[in-house]
């Protein structure tokens, strides 16, 4: 390609933050050395180098929809720094990707695949425990290879503690953990009817499954009439995403498995749609929303489609005494003087913290609301990566008890949009609707508050910062009416670890819920109920889909509405099921 001018070049290392006023303006150029390889140069207005480096999958990637990372193998450059470049447009961006893709495309033409790590029976030899997956592909009905120039230094790693990330694509990458999520059958039920009921938005398309497990969102753009399906998954999982796509060869032979990161993935074309879940506790725990935005600024065409499309957050005051009592009392073992001959009383005050400190996940009754709901709203379609860094909920709540009541703390939960242009789609984690494997969650204050009734206001905030665990600290800010008239403002806050959760819901209740809603559907039940989203629970369906018409109808028509606030279905009337546009 020709001089690529107008660029802005800044340095990221581990010590400093990227710093734009310190930026260099210039230009890159990809070239050919005296060798044959392929090289990029970027140089600075005056013509000095600042940075010449070989080009491989590795050394350059797309960070956002102007901006590119460069992580140097051998050059004049801090080699444990990375090299920023931001783009005047998008349209420049798109150029140097073009080009980007199609050095990368020669290269594996010339370089035979290595079958590296597979077993004599072609199938990948598994890793210790532990041991995260290597970059690879697998296309269809073929052997998962290892792809030449795969490796670390994307914006994954370099964002996200190694210890957390190796936990993370171990659990994922367990069949039993997979079969937890493919059996909350409100979740799957709701994708199924989602992709299949909107086969216009599927039919004859390229399709990347973000994220992808076991593969069934991949299995379900097929059978929506997708052309063609790429299965990312990082994990040991992807290995029996392909056994599972080759089991079901009528759909399976569409579909390619590339075991990588999304990060590190380079595609020959664009897609047209992505799906993925995404979603975590308080819909952002894990941090791989930020990973489907990535996909949406490398690999989505221009107008295409995200399954899904919007995400909210919502929060409500709640007032639980149990709740409030039983953590209080679990920190009572710490006021014992003589434990074995032991005064353990001086670890009480910091025991009382790191239980109030922990946010409680379960499924709760809806009447423990006590206030108004506010809502956050995120349209994947638009907002930067950036944004989910440090979010913000500004709380204006007004009090909807009938009498005195006790604010325990803050109530949160949250609900996701598909936008078919067929058949759009809530699927919603509301109290009052079917549980879901995400549960609810709430953070719960240390020192409650007391307002007199109904038509009393809290005021305060609900900030998520990101860390870099994949998780967030959670700071809640809530400030009540005097005590009396004249007094100061009842104020409580706490900071919360979104990542230790106390999971006070994992009862044999739910697994016997879902046990119970899996014998209920025989194969030909199964067969038969598309329109209740492939679900056995069918009554769970049923439900999000009333509830998504109620909804529907308060928004008239999901997207556009949604983007402002409603009541997050708190009262069981909004965010579940089909939408009906007004």
């Amino acid at each position: 390609m020709s001089m690529v001018t107008g660029l802005r070049f800044a340095t990221l290392t581990e010590e400093e933050p990227l710093a734009w006023d310190k930026a260099v303006d210039g230009a890159i150029a990809f070239s050919k050395s005296a060798t044959g390889a392929d090289v990029l140069s970027c140089t600075g207005t005056s013509g000095t180098m600042v940075l010449q480096t070989a080009v491989t999958q590795r050394t350059m990637w797309r960070a956002t929809s102007t901006t590119f990372m460069v992580n140097p193998h051998s050059s004049t450059h801090n080699s444990t720094s990375c090299l920023v470049i931001k783009c005047p447009s998008k349209q420049s961006a798109d150029g140097i990707q073009a080009s980007l893709d199609a050095i990368l495309a020669a290269q594996q033409q010339q370089q035979p695949h290595q079958h590296a790590g597979h077993a004599s029976n072609g199938v990948p030899a598994a890793g210790h425990a532990g041991q995260q997956a290597q970059p690879t592909k697998a296309g269809p009905s073929g052997n998962v290879v290892i792809p030449p120039g795969s490796g670390t230094g994307n914006v994954f790693d370099k964002k996200t503690d190694k210890g957390s990330s190796d936990m993370y694509f171990k659990y994922y990458a367990s069949l039993q953990n997979q079969q937890n999520m493919l059996q909350d059958y409100t979740r799957t039920g709701m994708y199924f009817m989602a992709i299949t009921e909107n086969r216009a938005d599927f039919e004859g398309k390229v399709v990347m499954d973000v994220g992808a497990g076991s593969g069934i969102l991949s299995l379900f753009a097929a059978m929506a009439g997708a052309r063609k399906v790429y299965a990312v998954e990082a994990s040991g999982m992807a290995r029996f995403a392909r056994r599972l796509a080759d089991g079901n060869p009528s759909l399976g032979s569409r579909i390619e498995v590339i075991n990588s990161k999304v990060e590190e993935v380079t595609l020959s074309e664009k897609v047209d749609v992505l799906v993925s879940e995404p979603m975590g506790t308080l819909l952002v725990n894990e941090r791989m929303l930020e990973t489907y935005l990535y996909a949406r600024d490398a690999f989505l065409k221009p107008g295409g489609k995200m399954f899904p499309q919007l995400g909210r957050i919502h929060a409500a005051a709640f007032s639980d005494e149990v709740l409030h009592a039983e953590v209080a009392t679990k920190a009572v073992f710490w006021t014992q003087n003589n434990f074995y001959g032991v005064d353990v009383t001086p670890l009480y005050p910091s025991a009382v913290d790191s239980y109030f400190g922990q946010v409680v996940v379960d499924a709760f009754d809806h009447t423990v609301l006590a206030s108004s709901c506010a809502t956050k709203v995120f349209d994947f379609g638009s907002c930067p990566e950036a944004s989910l860094h440090d979010i913000q909920l500004p709380l204006q709540l007004q009090v909807t008890s009938s009498g005195p009541c006790t604010i325990h703390g803050l109530a949160c939960w949250f609900d996701v949009f598909f936008h078919g242009s067929q058949t759009p789609v809530w699927l919603s984690t509301a109290p009052g609707l079917p549980t879901t494997h995400w549960f609810q969650l709430r953070c719960v204050l240390k020192a409650p508050i007391v307002v007199a009734g109904p038509g009393a206001v809290l005021t305060g905030s609900l900030r998520l910062v990101a860390h870099r665990h994949q998780s967030y600290d959670v700071h809640v800010t809530l400030t009540g009416p005097p005590l009396v008239p004249g007094g100061p403002p009842q104020t409580a806050s706490g900071i919360f670890d979104l990542k230790e959760p106390y999971y006070r819901q994992l009862t044999t209740g739910w697994w016997q819920q879902m046990a119970g809603a899996a014998a209920a559907a025989t194969p030909g039940d199964q067969a038969q109920q598309q329109g209740a989203g492939h679900a056995p629970a069918g009554q769970a369906q049923q439900q999000q889909q009333q509830a998504g018409g109620a909804g529907a109808g308060m928004m008239q028509g999901g997207f556009q509405q949604a983007m402002g606030a409603g009541d997050g279905g708190a009262d069981g009337k909004d965010g579940g099921g089909r939408c009906t546009p007004a």
